[in-house]
């Protein structure tokens, strides 16, 4: 068995717009085109917004499985545009100077960073022919996938190969630790960045700084529908009501913290829980309410509890997306190139942007999330070490400061934090952020980790990596991060940089000329001294 589904062909059409021209296998729905009311939205997802503007991008893209709406298939769409002339053989609809395709893979498991090379060289060579008729280089790459990619063999930690996170170290700086407990938060976080090619290696970065997030934890992240609503059986109905306590101790712990399922959808379960046994203990319920209605049977766990379940039950990941069709998802991490997006400041929590000089920006509009996101001067150390070591590597070859180092530094810290909560260790976990720590206790992802049992979370060392006492260099490293954390703080240090240069230049200048006038005077002053000897 293997996991590709689809090579596609979208292009764009002066009249309908972005339009699937071929597919291999055929599509069966019962859309336009064959494409299945699941995934209309696929051509437009496979062109980039303002594909004009560029000659090639690259998009990662997720659509709900047509077997189950709550499974992910992941896309990936090579995008490149040829001028008019230049065809050999031209369609009798193309009536602009140039011609927009993408070419695009679906499959049912992550292969983000080791397709993109291969789609590349493909997408080329269908556009070096000029014939976009010939469809048989696509065919054929089709089999050759099927033929590369099994089950068997898959290793899919290739989901991320070739995929940087050391430009989203440099970009974002101490603030890519703060993306990284953002993910940690469920909440609505939108990033609109340009290309589409930079936006999705980002976020495909950022989440592999989670181990086994993009290999085993996406597959639930396009869409969510509700599971059915459990109800008692009628025999039951007395026996849950003579343990109504419990049951609703546990339901308004669930329904406090998160929409989650109906009212009686949770008591129908906690009812299936406690039959006719004597009373659970309240922990005992929620938990298992949790592993009955909430936990993803389709994401497997390590013995750490790795992956995080960060995309699950309503909460979303896209890296790439043309529109927020539900206002009414409970949370999301999406990707956009559409600036139309920066205008729906009402409904996100976190806009992520760059500026012109291609810094990254995180605009937190919530006071409250803002709050809890905050740096400790511990975190700052570590993001410190991250970016020294990252600097001082010298050899692209060298394991120390590369992408595999600096996501196993994430790992070493989140296990460090794992750690300290599981232990309950209220001393160390202000150098994690106390506010940040009572937040994300309270959402669905810590709550699935801490009701099941990891038993290599016990090797891990509680503690904050980078804990200690305050150095001046930490005060140093605070007014540098509070700076650089806003556009106006960047503008006074690259104001004060300005001066800086200003002066010292001035300051050379000065001095070159006052050295010049000594030189001369003492020139002068030899002469008149040679004359009167």
């Amino acid at each position: 068995m293997h996991p590709i589904l689809h090579v596609c062909v979208v292009g764009f059409h002066h009249k309908h717009g972005a339009q699937i021209d071929y597919c291999y296998p055929p599509l069966k729905g019962n859309g336009e085109d064959g494409v299945p009311e699941q995934w209309a939205g696929l051509p437009t997802l496979a062109l980039p917004d303002g594909a004009h503007h560029v000659e090639e991008d690259v998009i990662f893209f997720l659509l709900p499985s047509l077997d189950d709406p709550n499974r992910s298939v992941f896309g990936i769409s090579c995008y490149r545009q040829i001028a008019s002339e230049d065809l050999i053989s031209k369609a009798t609809d193309v009536t602009r100077s140039s011609v927009q395709k993408s070419v695009v893979v679906l499959s049912t498991v992550p292969l983000f960073g080791v397709l993109r090379a291969k789609l590349e060289l493909i997408t080329q060579a269908y556009f070096n022919e000029r014939d976009f008729t010939k469809v048989e280089v696509l065919s054929q790459m089709y089999s050759n996938l099927c033929d590369m990619f099994n089950y068997e063999q898959l290793d899919l930690a290739s989901a991320y190969m070739d995929i940087s996170v050391t430009e989203l170290l440099k970009t974002f700086k101490h603030r890519t630790l703060l993306l990284f407990k953002l993910l940690m938060l469920e909440k609505k976080v939108v990033f609109s960045i340009f290309p589409a090619r930079r936006l999705c290696e980002m976020m495909i970065g950022l989440c592999s700084l989670f181990p086994n997030l993009v290999e085993d934890g996406l597959f639930e992240a396009a869409s969510y529908t509700a599971k059915p609503t459990v109800t008692p059986a009628p025999s039951e109905v007395s026996e849950s009501q003579s343990l109504k306590g419990s049951a609703e101790v546990a339901e308004e712990a669930l329904e406090k913290k998160e929409a989650g399922p109906s009212e009686a959808s949770i008591l129908g379960r906690l009812s299936d829980l406690v039959g006719g046994t004597k009373p659970r203990r309240q922990s005992e319920l929620v938990c298992e309410a949790h592993e009955g209605l909430i936990a993803p049977a389709g994401i497997n766990t390590d013995s750490y509890g790795f992956p995080l379940h960060l995309f699950t039950k309503g909460s979303l990941f896209h890296p790439y997306l043309d529109m927020i069709r539900a206002d009414s998802t409970r949370a999301y991490c999406v990707g956009a190139t559409n600036a139309l997006f920066k205008q729906r400041r009402d409904q996100i929590d976190v806009l992520v942007t760059l500026d012109d000089a291609g810094e990254g920006q995180i605009d937190i509009i919530n006071a409250d999330l803002k709050r809890q996101l905050t740096l400790t001067t511990a975190d700052l150390r570590f993001g410190d070490f991250l970016l020294k070591m990252l600097e001082s590597r010298m050899d692209p070859a060298s394991f120390d400061g590369g992408d595999d180092w600096i996501r196993m530094q994430f790992q070493a810290y989140l296990l460090s934090l794992l750690a300290s909560v599981r232990g309950d260790m209220g001393n160390t976990l202000a150098d994690f952020g106390e506010a940040f720590v009572d937040a994300w206790r309270t959402k669905h992802n810590f709550r699935i980790w801490s009701c099941a049992d990891h038993p290599d979370i016990a090797s891990a060392v509680p503690g904050h990596p980078f804990a200690g006492q305050l150095t001046i260099n930490d005060a140093f490293l605070r007014v540098g991060h509070s700076i650089g954390g806003t556009e106006h703080g960047r503008k006074i240090a690259s104001t004060i940089t300005s001066t800086g240069k200003y002066v010292t230049d001035t300051g050379s200048k000065v001095k070159s000329s006052i050295s010049s006038w000594f030189r001369a005077k003492n020139g002068n002053a030899e002469e008149e001294n040679e004359r009167r000897t």
